[in-house]
């Protein structure tokens, strides 16, 4: 078999949100005081997707903080598409597809926003394409209706052999109550929108509301992951439940040689105050061969 290792070890890890809004859509803070609350907390990239609105935050970004351009856009209700580094604005759709492919024009990054509180059927997920994440934790929704994981869902497109990856994000409306508790980490060789977008693209990041990930290797079809201490390290291979976990008051290591018929292999990590953290997927092609 081959093992898909979506991560390249490049030197740096940075520590981003991808959903925030402000005043200028329904944010309670406005622009200037949302993007200090994330530098002040040592963030290293902030995306501003207020909805319906191309946020330009060019004269935000320094060399040690990086501003995302973007927009959270509306197909219809509830149903919203983040676009990431974008160029300008993106035109009302009523489509999901058309949305997609608006964002893609620009060369920016489509992320499907919190599909479990708009109720998108997995089905109709299915049938888009050019999209390269989903949200899997959506701290606001969590706050609002307490539909902000979507880790099963993520699940079923992997399974059903979409190649997708998961995203956590804030999406705060009110700060500092649903601020600072989802984030991507991205290795990336640089801080630029370029080496970014081109690594979350490429799935070289992980997920997390707490705890962190310290290092992955793929070595003689063995998955072999560091973190920081956990009482629980769990790998998925889309059953309901884990393939292998590793229990204890602070493991550090852990690792998981998989299976015939495993899809893909993803690993949670979870600390002793419950928080978790959440790898990419790494694919398995049981034909390859060398």
């Amino acid at each position: 078999m081959k093992i898909r290792n979506p991560y390249k070890d490049h030197p740096h890890w940075f520590r981003g949100n991808t959903h925030t809004h402000s005043t200028l859509s329904d944010g309670e803070w406005p622009l200037p005081q949302v993007v200090a609350f994330y530098r002040e907390r040592g963030y290293d990239f902030l995306a501003m997707t207020d909805h319906d609105l191309f946020t330009d935050l060019s004269e935000y970004t320094t060399p040690t903080f990086l501003a995302l351009s973007s927009d959270e856009v509306t197909v219809r209700g509830r149903d919203h598409i983040v676009g990431l580094s974008l160029k300008g604005p993106v035109e009302s759709f009523t489509t999901h597809q058309a949305t997609i492919n608006a964002i893609a024009d620009q060369g920016g990054l489509a992320v499907i926003a919190h599909p479990n509180w708009t109720h998108l059927s997995v089905e109709r997920c299915l049938q888009l394409n050019g999209y390269t994440a989903i949200e899997i934790l959506n701290v606001v929704c969590n706050f609002l209706e307490y539909n902000g994981y979507a880790l099963e869902y993520w699940d079923q497109l992997l399974t059903r052999g979409v190649r997708i990856w998961g995203i956590a994000s804030d999406d705060a409306h009110r700060i500092p109550h649903q601020a600072a508790k989802g984030w991507i980490m991205v290795n990336a060789e640089q801080l630029s929108p370029e080496a970014i977008l081109r690594n979350i693209r490429a799935g070289n990041f992980y997920a997390s509301a707490g705890p962190r990930f310290e290092g992955f290797e793929v070595a003689k079809n063995t998955i072999r992951v560091r973190c920081s201490p956990a009482v629980e390290v769990r790998f998925m291979n889309g059953g309901w439940n884990p393939a292998h976990r590793v229990r204890g008051e602070a493991v550090t290591e852990a690792e998981y040689t998989p299976r015939a018929g495993d899809p893909y292999v993803r690993v949670e990590i979870v600390n002793a105050e419950l928080q978790s953290a959440w790898s990419q997927p790494f694919f398995i092609d049981p034909d390859w061969r060398p």
